[in-house]
């Protein structure tokens, strides 16, 4: 896997890096897959098991798919907004609501893998980034999670790669400030 490109999605608060082959960077492939019912049908029938084996109750393909949509608008919406506004008086920033540390006792601040979870109470959609700054995160990936472990699925497995790839390249490249994506181009 090899980064070909990184874009911003929010300037200096939210980047997404590209994959080679990708036609799009992480981000924006996150939600337009997750919004993709063909996508979801197949990534439900292949991972069926997982789906009901009873850790997220229940559920049907078609369920799953609906749920899927639904969320990962509000999703979307929740993290440009919070990326957007920034970090005021009150708790209303990127470190605060959206993303957290992916390792518990992590305590680190450059190069901080984070994920980030879905807007529903025990939601199975995740975003993972490389944290920078105090506002400012590099999207690495996504996934469905429907396990408990994210080692437990090959697709999460994957993410955790991406996300060691990402902090790499960033230290290679010294990408470890805000400022250092100045020039960067700006996704919708």
């Amino acid at each position: 896997m090899k980064i070909d490109a990184i874009f911003a999605v929010v300037k200096n608060k939210l980047l997404s890096v590209q994959f080679e082959p990708n036609d799009c960077d992480e981000f924006t492939l996150a939600f337009r897959n997750w919004n993709d019912t063909a996508y979801l049908e197949a990534f439900f029938e292949n991972n069926k098991k997982d789906l009901q084996s009873g850790f997220y109750g229940r559920t049907t393909i078609e369920e799953a798919i609906f749920s899927t949509i639904d969320e990962a608008a509000v999703f979307e919406e929740k993290i440009r907004r919070i990326a957007k506004i920034g970090k005021f008086k009150t708790k209303s920033s990127l470190q605060d609501l959206v993303f957290y540390p992916l390792h518990k006792n992590d305590q680190t601040y450059k190069l901080q893998e984070t994920r980030a979870y879905g807007t529903e109470n025990k939601s199975w959609l995740r975003i993972f980034a490389v944290r920078i700054g105090p506002e400012c995160f590099v999207v690495s990936g996504s996934a469905i999670k429907l396990t408990a472990a994210m080692g437990e699925q090959s697709h999460t497995a994957i993410e955790l790669t991406k996300l060691q790839i990402t902090a790499a390249y960033l230290k290679e490249n010294d990408l470890l400030d805000e400022d250092d994506f100045g020039y960067i181009d700006i996704i919708n």
